[in-house]
């Protein structure tokens, strides 16, 4: 049986409000365009987009009643506000993301690319190639773009890494891809778990790879640790992310609003010592580095 899913797309210029409605109920997928169907984030994943109006657009599994998720966009940016519904076939949603996601490069060398696309890179870059499935994050949301591009700066050659929160596995196998020798992916969605398994096998990385249960993570502390949630379990799981990180060792948290920075940190000190956020359409990354243990 085909599988359909729900399509809501906001128009406004409030997105990163949007896209955390869109977030908080559960979105598989989470694109940004603008009114001329391009994508905001671009070559340069830091860039601000060239436009005042976008299109937010939310997947949804099967049977998600779209009523209460219109309801919160209302309420959240009152009358700066185009909402648009439709049933999608798993064909028809899978045909019309592969062609609004042309590859995206972060920093000189890392590309995020369909399996389908032909990617103009040069002889050293690294491709991490991702089709749409169930557990999505494929670089074009901002928090996604923001970790990667901070991967893409730095040299992983022979660090232990965990990415709590795998969704689709892209940071994990992007870190891979970069040298890291290691790589812990977990989730609590055990699709997620899944599809990051699958794509690391397709990525050539399965072996670098493992995802254990959440509470049966072994090998702490960590070179690195990657969380790209939201800001509510980021605090909760202070305690925990703290005992994953090795001393020195960057803790890079996304999933944030720019106005949560504060609460988000505060939850996190004195253990760790952050640099400058970065910021991308209202979206935070933050790094901190952990103190001496």
């Amino acid at each position: 049986m085909s599988i359909a899913w729900l399509q809501i797309t906001a128009t406004t210029h409030r997105t990163a409000l949007a896209e955390a409605v869109f977030e908080e109920y559960g979105a598989e997928a989470i694109t940004e365009l603008d009114a001329g169907d391009d994508l905001t984030v671009e070559e340069t994943p830091n860039s601000q987009p060239a436009f005042e109006r976008a299109r937010v657009i939310g997947l949804f599994t099967q049977g998600t009643p779209a009523e209460p998720i219109t309801a919160a966009l209302r309420e959240a940016l009152g009358d700066d506000l185009v909402i648009e519904t439709q049933t999608l076939e798993n064909q028809d949603w899978a045909s019309a993301w592969l062609a609004e996601h042309p590859p995206l490069i972060f920093g000189e060398r890392l590309w995020i690319a369909p399996h389908s696309a032909e990617v103009a890179a040069a002889d050293d870059a690294v491709v991490v190639r991702l089709d749409p499935g169930l557990a999505f994050g494929t670089g074009t949301h901002p928090t996604t773009s923001l970790c990667l591009h901070w991967l893409a700066a730095q040299d992983l050659t022979g660090k232990r890494v965990v990415d709590y929160g795998c969704g689709s596995g892209i940071l994990a196998i992007a870190a891979a891809r970069l040298g890291a020798a290691q790589v812990v992916a977990v989730d609590i969605d055990d699709q997620a778990v899944r599809a990051t398994r699958e794509n690391a096998v397709r990525n050539d990385v399965s072996d670098r790879i493992l995802t254990p249960a959440m509470d049966a993570i072994e090998g702490a502390p960590f070179d690195i640790v990657l969380a790209n949630i939201l800001a509510k379990p980021l605090i909760s799981l202070a305690p925990t992310l703290t005992e994953l990180a090795a001393a020195g060792a960057p803790l890079v948290m996304a999933g944030l609003l720019s106005r949560q920075i504060e609460d988000v940190t505060s939850a996190y000190q004195p253990a760790f010592v952050f640099e400058q956020p970065a910021l991308e359409d209202d979206w935070a990354r933050l790094v901190g580095h952990r103190a001496g243990r």
